[in-house]
């Protein structure tokens, strides 16, 4: 008989499959997770005037055979993190790069309560297939966000200003807390000094969460990254449970929920002390 552990408030320092085994069946009340996926489709190679670009800084060839995005190749190299720098030889940004949709979707169905939402955030080369796979694991389609940032990603077609959230469910519909909001959310990208490279804003995750849990419920995030998804959840009363298979970004989400912790223990002495004035 399996034995599930079932914690909570908790990071789990490796891959999210494994992670998942340890909890019972519809275990949560919300998956919000800012999913791996193909940055470019296929194995290709950056452009000559790229490598002829970034040769004299990279001796050693270090792009030559990545497949990720080359602004945020050069903006994390740039920054000199030997981590980073090592995954862009092997051709990825981070480790979970190469997990398919179909290897860990069906887990996340599986400890999904019934009746619960799943939002999975996306870019435009992979929403279909996202989408897809979600659906052959069960998960009924609702709406399509857009989160609308402040900044643009150039190329030569049209500029990229948003990414995309798949809003989906389990089991019979439920409705949203708040009725009256648009699937469009405007909210500022984080520039300059991020914790990991496709960090997403903690007041994006919070939406999610406060449309579709209680306090007191739990938010499962398979891909934790630097943690937004479970600050965003303690700062809304919510618990969480999250994977994170490079042990640095636990440590930066660790490090990060502490100062939330502290926060909230210099507002309740704030509060404790301006009650004693009266």
């Amino acid at each position: 008989m399996t034995e599930f552990s079932n914690k909570i408030n908790y990071i789990f320092n490796g891959d999210c499959r494994d992670l998942l085994k340890q909890y019972n069946d519809e275990f949560f009340d919300c998956v919000v997770s800012d999913v791996p996926y193909k940055i470019i489709t296929g194995g290709a190679r950056i452009s000559e005037e790229s490598q002829e670009k970034f040769g004299k800084s990279d001796p050693k060839g270090i792009f030559n055979r990545s497949v990720c995005n080359n602004r945020l190749k050069s903006k994390w190299l740039k920054q000199n993190d030997a981590d980073t720098a090592l995954l862009v030889s092997k051709g990825k940004l981070f480790e979970h790069c190469e997990i398919k949709f179909e290897e860990w979707l069906p887990e996340v169905y599986r400890v999904l309560k019934s009746g619960s939402h799943a939002y999975f955030m996306v870019n435009s080369r992979n929403l279909n297939e996202l989408q897809t796979k979600a659906e052959a694991a069960g998960f009924k389609f609702l709406n399509l966000l857009v989160w609308v940032k402040n900044n643009a990603t150039p190329n030569k077609y049209f500029m990229q200003k948003c990414e995309f959230i798949l809003f989906m469910r389990k089991g019979p519909a439920k409705n949203i807390n708040d009725m009256g909001t648009t699937n469009i959310f405007s909210i500022p990208n984080i520039i300059g000094n991020k914790f990991h490279p496709t960090e997403k804003p903690v007041e994006l995750m919070k939406e999610f969460i406060l449309q579709s849990t209680q306090p007191g419920d739990i938010v499962l995030e398979p891909f934790c990254g630097s943690g937004p998804t479970c600050i965003a959840a303690v700062e809304s009363g919510r618990n969480f449970v999250a994977s994170e298979i490079e042990e640095r970004f636990c440590k930066i989400t660790e490090e990060r929920l502490q100062g939330v912790a502290k926060r909230k223990d210099e507002a309740k002495t704030e509060t404790a002390t301006q009650c004693s004035l009266f």
